[in-house]
C-alpha cells in the first residue's frame, strides 16, 4: 500500500512561462491593432510636432493637369 502512495506524486501548480508569453504577445498585438485603427497619422504627427503636417501634396498633380 505504501508503494502506491509513493508512486502518486503530487502535481505542482507550475507557472507556464510559455503560455504567459504567448498570451502577452496576443494582448500586445490586439492593443496595437486597435490603436492603429482608431488613430490617424495626421493626428499623431500634429501632436508630435505641434504644427499641421502635409502628408499628401496634390498641387504638383493639379498643376500638370492644367497645362
Amino acid at each position: 500500500m505504501s508503494d502506491k502512495k509513493e508512486k502518486k506524486v503530487k502535481k505542482k501548480n507550475r507557472f507556464r512561462l510559455d503560455i504567459a508569453l504567448i498570451l502577452g504577445f496576443f494582448v500586445m498585438l490586439i492593443s496595437f491593432c486597435a490603436y492603429m485603427l482608431n488613430t490617424s497619422l495626421e493626428d499623431v504627427l500634429e501632436e508630435e510636432y505641434g504644427t499641421s503636417i502635409v502628408t499628401h501634396d496634390y498641387t504638383y498633380e493639379s498643376s500638370s493637369e492644367n497645362e
